[in-house]
């Protein structure tokens, strides 16, 4: 089977369609997988390393507002299109699976045109214009939450989850405490703002390791994995030193600027504080982990709010907004949650009922089932 897949320029768009062309390849060894995205996007780099094909295209992003901007995107989308057909007469996949964001457009419109099955995937619970858009062509556009049919006719919707990778389902905890030499008994909290990190989330931790330091809170066996970003890296650290947060006075602090092997921090973590992308939640919940949500306020449509809700509503996570996050706020929180092992157990348990650790697995079906 040919398969053409297109996405990318975030992770939260790439990932997933790794993800699903992983579980291609297992069931079809002899089949073809080609990878269409971005000169610029993290796609270009990511997709090769992972043993796959991979093809530039010309994009740009979808404007939000009128403006010459609108001009230079036509252009664009009108050369990445012709440049879509192409790739795709040559190539002559016999399904083309988009998972959304600026990228997937012209790809998308060319196997339309072409008469080839369009599938998408929309990772998040407001949908996204791509795939508004692309809706009206697609077989099917595959959910990581209940969606509104509103903007997506409800025929065309199925809620399959996000497909998370196979990794993070599979490391256990012993292995993700000894992997960071963690002490077993004692509770950690991993915090992450994504590869780039969260600067009011590093700004408001730093408070909070000071106020353990202190000794005033109940929280000063607590161990913690703090992923600042790679960009606030140096100067959290340099700010660690300057506040005499030191190992010695606090749990255990691990400060990391990204990691690739997310799985082992996920897998250690009774307690997760992050922002509310698709990718990072739909992890939380294979893992069953109980989270404190920050949604980036300034994400399209405000999806990121939207997203942690809908954890919030089913009582698998907390939501503070980034206008309210104080350190005395967050610290409530995680002493509310990390001293009450029962709530814990509880939030983690409602996370797990929501997990769809067999998403990747139903959305290759479909296209399997596709082919012509």
């Amino acid at each position: 089977m040919r398969v053409l897949i297109t996405g990318g320029g975030t992770g939260g768009h790439l990932y997933p369609a790794l993800t699903v062309a992983g579980i291609l390849r297992k069931k079809d060894p002899d089949g073809e997988i080609l990878f269409v995205g971005s000169r610029d996007g993290l796609e270009k780099k990511v997709v090769p390393a992972q043993g796959y094909p991979f093809w530039e295209i010309t994009t740009a992003r979808w404007p939000r507002r009128f403006s010459l901007d609108l001009f230079s995107f036509s252009l664009a989308l009108g050369k990445g299109y012709l440049e879509g057909l192409r790739i795709i007469r040559k190539f002559r996949p016999q399904v083309v699976f988009a998972t959304g964001g600026y990228v997937s457009v012209p790809v998308a419109l060319a196997a339309a045109t072409l008469k080839v099955p369009l599938f998408l995937h929309e990772q998040n619970s407001v949908p996204g214009l791509a795939n508004v858009f692309l809706a009206h062509w697609a077989e099917a556009v595959f959910t990581t939450f209940p969606i509104s049919p509103k903007s997506i006719p409800a025929k065309k919707l199925v809620h399959t989850g996000l497909p998370v990778r196979e990794k993070v389902l599979k490391v256990t905890r012993d292995q993700g405490v000894r992997y960071f030499e963690l002490d077993p008994k004692l509770p950690t909290v991993l915090v992450t703002g994504g590869s780039r990190g969260a600067q009011r989330i590093n700004e408001v931790m730093l408070e909070v390791y000071q106020t353990i330091t202190r000794q005033k809170t109940p929280l000063s066996r607590i161990q913690f994995i703090h992923l600042t970003g790679r960009d606030n890296y140096s100067s959290f650290c340099q700010k660690i030193g300057e506040r005499g947060i030191e190992q010695g006075k606090i749990g255990k602090l691990i400060v990391r600027p990204y990691l690739e092997e997310m799985e082992y921090a996920l897998a250690a973590a009774d307690l997760v504080i992050s922002r509310a992308g698709a990718a990072t939640l739909s992890e939380l919940l294979v893992r069953g982990l109980p989270s404190i949500l920050i949604p980036y306020p300034y994400a399209a449509e405000n999806h990121q709010h939207y997203n942690a809700l809908f954890l919030k509503e089913k009582k698998a996570a907390v939501v503070i907004s980034e206008k309210y996050l104080t350190p005395e706020v967050l610290l409530r929180k995680m002493e509310k949650i990390l001293l009450n092992p029962s709530l814990r157990e509880e939030m983690g348990s409602q996370a797990k009922k929501l997990a769809k650790p067999d998403a990747g697995e139903k959305i290759v079906e479909f296209l399997m089932r596709s082919r012509f």
